[in-house]
């Protein structure tokens, strides 16, 4: 199973052939335009958002299902997609600013990760993807979001990044960069991720920011699972 995740930075109809080229079984795009269900030939597409220029897909090649009945709107973003064995929650996660988009609103990933636990055990395959908005390096004592939490949950219940998989680096020590705040090449941060249950990941890809600096100030990632 091939996955991409990618922050589109808008208008993601204009550049979704650039994004078909990987080939992808699963696509996670944030900032993205609302999206219909049968949006691209060949695609199936989920769409959250409370601004219909700006918010979370979740595409599939394969027949998939938006879990409605476990969707929570107080949780930005976090959209939960289902296929066969298969569970995909993606991310894009607002952290302590989505409080200010809805009362009481958390844009936690660990919110989410308890919120939708039961609902990820009970598939074989497990990913969650997409742009977290974080790092180690702006973990902090005795905050409820820091980086090091997050990734410790996620391993409890059997998930790595598979970044650090493929290149064996450690959390916080990334050499390569998945986005370039206000597109400059200074202001480098590894805040984008791919985390799964995949005991066997056969490539991992980070897209060139001299590429696709035109689009955005993320780049694609991407990673191929056994």
């Amino acid at each position: 199973m091939k996955v991409l995740s990618w922050n589109c930075n808008l208008a993601f109809r204009n550049n979704f052939e650039l994004i078909r080229l990987f080939d992808s079984d699963v696509i996670v795009i944030q900032e993205c335009e609302k999206l219909s269900p049968d949006e691209f030939e060949g695609y199936q597409a989920h769409w959250i958002g409370m601004n219909t220029s700006k918010g979370l897909a979740v595409i599939t090649k394969s027949k998939s299902s938006f879990e409605r009945d476990l969707f929570r709107e107080d949780l930005i973003y976090f959209l939960p997609v289902s296929f066969g064995e298969t569970a995909i929650l993606g991310v894009w996660a607002f952290n302590t600013r989505a409080s200010k988009k809805v009362l009481n609103g958390s844009g936690l990933v660990l919110d989410a990760v308890a919120h939708y636990e039961d609902w990820l055990k009970d598939h074989k395959k497990i990913v969650i993807a997409g742009d977290f908005n974080n790092a180690p390096l702006w973990d902090k004592p005795r905050s409820n979001n820091n980086f090091v939490d997050i990734n410790l949950r996620l391993k409890e219940i059997g998930l790595e990044s598979t970044y650090h998989t493929f290149s064996n680096e450690t959390i916080g020590e990334e050499s390569s960069f998945t986005h370039f705040h206000q597109k400059n090449p200074l202001k480098k941060f590894h805040i984008d991720y791919i985390y799964s249950n995949s005991k066997n990941v056969k490539s991992f890809g980070i897209g060139e920011f001299a590429k696709w600096r035109a689009y955005s100030d993320h780049v694609p990632i991407y990673a191929e699972l056994n």
